[in-house]
Formats: C-alpha cells, structure tokens, sequence
C-alpha cells in the first residue's frame, strides 16, 4: 500500500445553489465515512481558517487515488492537492540513518 496526504479545497462548493451544495455534501459525507470504514482515508482534519481538509489516504497506488478522488461527488466542485508520502527513518527503525556519510 501507498500512502498519499491529500488536501482537498472546497471553496467552490459554497458557491452552488443551495439545494445542489447540501446534496452534494451529504452524498461525500456518506463516500467519506464508507472510505474511512475501508481504511482507506486514514486520518482526516480540518484546515484552521480555510475550506477544505487534508487526508492521508492509503491505496496500493496512485491509479487507484486518482479513481477514488474522481469518484467523489465533491470532485467536479473541488481542487485537489496530492503528494506521495514515504516511510520516514525515525518511524522505520531506520535509526543509523543520520549516522551514514
């Protein structure tokens, strides 16, 4: 599995018609909660002061991302930032990292 921190940018969905933007919430509320039943979005949080979120979401590659982002229903509406994510030697036990010349 690869892991991938994605920022997602919702200010132009509070710019649909009000009926559009509640059913467009409500139906990526209910992909959000099936993805984190999945394992797939691991951790999500909020952004102070902005609209929108980042994630890190887990997937066996970046094909299988792009599928899942372009299914959401907010995808048309949003603007998405992904970057790969990779092991780091603190959490690897990769200790003798710093050490080598």
């Amino acid at each position: 599995m690869a892991d991938f921190l994605v920022s997602i940018d919702t200010t132009d969905v509070f710019a649909l018609p009000s009926a559009t933007r509640l059913d467009v919430v409500a139906r990526e509320r209910a992909a959000g909660r099936a993805l984190i039943e999945a394992g797939t979005l691991k951790g999500l949080w909020r952004v102070p002061g902005e609209k929108g979120n980042v994630g890190i979401w887990s997937v066996a590659d970046a094909d299988e991302l792009h599928d899942l982002l372009q299914a959401l229903p907010i995808f048309p509406h949003a603007r998405f930032h992904v970057r790969p994510l990779a092991t780091h030697p603190l959490t690897s036990g990769a200790d003798d990292f710093f050490n080598k010349p």
